[in-house]
Formats: C-alpha cells, sequence, structure tokens
C-alpha cells in the first residue's frame, strides 16, 4: 500500500479528524446564533420578538453538546471563542446585512438552517453509526432543532405577509443561497486558524441596532409605565408590577444586542448570555400573563424602548455593568412584592416574583463571573470596582432621569422590576 493511501486511510479513519467537523459546526452555530440574537430587538412582531430568544438559548444547548463530544474525540476546544476564525465566515458576514425580518428569517433561518441538516445529514452517511454513536444521537438532536426553528420561521414569515409586511428580497436571499453552496465542505475541513481576537464591541451590516422597534398594535410608553400613585391600593400595585415585568423586554433586547457586539471571550459567556436574554424575555411574559388576567393586554399596556436605546450607548462591558448592578439592587423592592402577593393570596403575581428572584439571582452571579474576564479580554483599565461604580453613577445620573422606572427603582418603591 502507497504512503499516500495509508496517509488517507489514517485521516479517514481518525475520530480526531472525523470531530472537526462538530468543532466547525458548533463554532459556525455559535455566531449564527448571535447573529440572530442581534435581529431580536428589531423584530415588530410581539410573538417573534418574545420567541426568538427560546431558539437562541435552544441553539446555544445543542452546541454545548457538540462541543463536549468534540473534546471526546481529541479535538481540540480552547476555552477562548475567535470569531474571526469560524468557518462560512464570508456567509455570516453577509447575514448581517439582512435588512428586514423577513431577510432575516427566510435567509439567515430557512436557508442557512437547511444548509446545515443537509451537511449534519451528509456527515451522518459517512459516519458507521456502531463507530461513532455517541456523536450521531448530538447530531441527530441538533438536526431536529435545526428543523424545528426552520419550520417556525415559515410560519413566521406567513404572519408578516398576512399583514403585508415587506417580504424577503428575493436577490439578497439568492447570494445568501450562493454562500451555502460550499458550507457542507468548509464545515468539514476550516482549519480554523488566524484571525486577532477581537477586542472591541463589533460593527457589522445592519447590526447592532441603536433603537428596538415597538411591537405592531402596542401603545408607546416614552419613558415608561405611569408611577405608582402614592396613595395606593393593592389592585394598583398588581397592575403597577404587571406593566413593570412587561418592560423587560428592553432587559432582553439589551442582552441580545450585547450578544452579538461582545468582544471575544470564553465560548461559555456567550451561553450564559443567551440564558440571560431568554429569562429577561420570560420575565416580560410574566407581565403579559398577569396584564391578561386583569383583563386587558401587552399591547394595551403599552411598551418603552428608552432603556434599551439609553443602554446602547454604552459599550458592551459598561452595559453589561450596568444591567447586572441594577438588578443587584433591585432586590429589596422583589422581596417586598412576593410578600404583598403572598398577603394578597395572589398566586400569578407570586409566582412571577418568585422566579424572577431566582433568575435575576443567577443573572447577578453572571455578572459576578464576566465582568473582571471582559475587563481582562477588553484591555479596561479601570478595576472590576470602578467599573462597577461607573455603571451606578450612570443609571442615577442618566438613565434615572430620562426613563422613570429607573427613577422610581433608585427611589426604592415596591418591586422595582422595570429594566
Amino acid at each position: 500500500m502507497s504512503t499516500d493511501s495509508s496517509d488517507s486511510l489514517a485521516a479517514d479513519v481518525s475520530p480526531r479528524v472525523r470531530g472537526l467537523f462538530l468543532k466547525n459546526l458548533a463554532e459556525f452555530q455559535t455566531e449564527l446564533a448571535r447573529i440572530h440574537a442581534g435581529f431580536v430587538p428589531g423584530l415588530s412582531q410581539w410573538s417573534h420578538r418574545k420567541e426568538m430568544p427560546a431558539l437562541v438559548f435552544r441553539s446555544l444547548r445543542r452546541v454545548q453538546d457538540l462541543r463536549q463530544r468534540g473534546r471526546e474525540l481529541g479535538v481540540s476546544f480552547q476555552d477562548m471563542h475567535f470569531s474571526q476564525r469560524v468557518a462560512g465566515r464570508a456567509l455570516l458576514d453577509a447575514l448581517c446585512e439582512a435588512a428586514t425580518s423577513a431577510d432575516l428569517l427566510q435567509g439567515g433561518v430557512v436557508v442557512v438552517h437547511r444548509a446545515l441538516i443537509a451537511a449534519i445529514e451528509g456527515y451522518l452517511k459517512r459516519n458507521d453509526t456502531v463507530y461513532d454513536l455517541p456523536s450521531v444521537a448530538l447530531l441527530e438532536a441538533d438536526r431536529d432543532e435545526l428543523a424545528a426553528q426552520v419550520r417556525w420561521a415559515e410560519v413566521a414569515l406567513a404572519a408578516i405577509a398576512d399583514r403585508s409586511g415587506p417580504g424577503p428580497n428575493a436577490a439578497w436571499v439568492e447570494r445568501i443561497q450562493g454562500f451555502t453552496i460550499t458550507l457542507g465542505d468548509e464545515l468539514c475541513r476550516h482549519p480554523a486558524r488566524g484571525g486577532e481576537a477581537l477586542k472591541i464591541g463589533r460593527r457589522l451590516g445592519s447590526l447592532p441596532l441603536a433603537d428596538a422597534a415597538l411591537p405592531e398594535g402596542f401603545r408607546h410608553l416614552e419613558f415608561g409605565p405611569d408611577p405608582l400613585p402614592r396613595e395606593n391600593e393593592y389592585p394598583d400595585r398588581e397592575r403597577y408590577h404587571a406593566v413593570n415585568f412587561l418592560q423587560e423586554v428592553q432587559a432582553a433586547d439589551s442582552c441580545a444586542s450585547m450578544l452579538f457586539e461582545a468582544p471575544d471571550m470564553p465560548w461559555d459567556f456567550y451561553f450564559d448570555l443567551s440564558r440571560h436574554l431568554w429569562d429577561e424575555s420570560r420575565h416580560a411574559m410574566f407581565g403579559e400573563r398577569k396584564l391578561a388576567e386583569l383583563g386587558t393586554s401587552a399591547a394595551a399596556a403599552g411598551l418603552s424602548t428608552k432603556a434599551y436605546a439609553m443602554r446602547q450607548t454604552l459599550g458592551p462591558l459598561d452595559r453589561y455593568a450596568a444591567l447586572t448592578t441594577q438588578e443587584a439592587d433591585a432586590f429589596p423592592g422583589k422581596h417586598l412584592g412576593l410578600k404583598d402577593a403572598i398577603a394578597h393570596r395572589d398566586a400569578t403575581s407570586a409566582m412571577a416574583w418568585s422566579y424572577d428572584i431566582a433568575d435575576e439571582t443567577q443573572h447577578v452571579r453572571f455578572g459576578a463571573k464576566w465582568l473582571p474576564v471582559l475587563i481582562e479580554k477588553t484591555g479596561e483599565p479601570r478595576s472590576y470596582e470602578q467599573v462597577n461604580a461607573d455603571a451606578c453613577t450612570w443609571r442615577v445620573s442618566v438613565l434615572a432621569e430620562v426613563y422613570k422606572p429607573a427613577a422610581a427603582t433608585l427611589r426604592g418603591v415596591v418591586g422595582g422590576g422595570a429594566r
């Protein structure tokens, strides 16, 4: 047998060589999920706005499994995620140019996910399931998640069409399809070398979005909900808190934009931030559910985008600090809100407060874990303590001056949940 044939066989049967596909797939899907997150604040259909964060988190959960399996096969997964070294970078950059929600859904979900499904199925056909059975279940789960997201996007596109919204730009979608032709081969062979670590917030195509879209049919609360009257009864408080929970969509939007913008970081940072994003989206739905119980709706109650727009003036480091320090300061009000709901036998609000407290406790832990790493990776000269102090000063001197719920939180009004 020739040396060339021996070398070819050695590569063909090597778990490490085959595991390169898992590595490249995981890194590509990480960047794809980050791009999807970047467009979340611009989704004008309420159902899409509140559901997309869960899809982003689910995508990164599948990536987490692929990364673990890749390590088992001997593939080198560095703790750091280097965004410029990812297979399919030209395709990913093109996706950032999506001009409308329909473009993103058609090109960035339907077209790209179908290409990924084809790549996964091609890989599975080339692998004998006896030898690489542990990878098969994970890849099939990833494929099924991608297929489910395609179906979701197709329903979302139909909803946009029903409302006479702009459809996908055919020329742009065709361009995206052209990039996907070689994607399967890139995922199998990409060497993942080159490209310096990104140390600043990134700007690509249409992203990041300076302001968030007001969902269709929603009342615009420019400066946030009306304050709680000084003299109030529990019905006043339960509605006030429901409306403020709804405003947490702005915290979700800030997490979404930050997930896209953040500099190169350890991969686990993006995973934790995707969970933070989904949690904040769920918290907004706590408010939506309570408002429905009170006989009204999220659209009638209204939303503001002021807090999101103000936070977008900050870089990712200071924005993350502003979010996590605000959460830490809000716990006394949250516990008062929980006691108030229990005292008035309000099960819906009590459940919302309980899970909000549990989630926000985890978010504060995320901040304590990742802010020092962000400081290190970006070369920030300020200390951890100074960054936190600056965030608190910004919230008092800037955010609270223009956004009523922030001012109420800083004055210690019961609940202090709106962000």
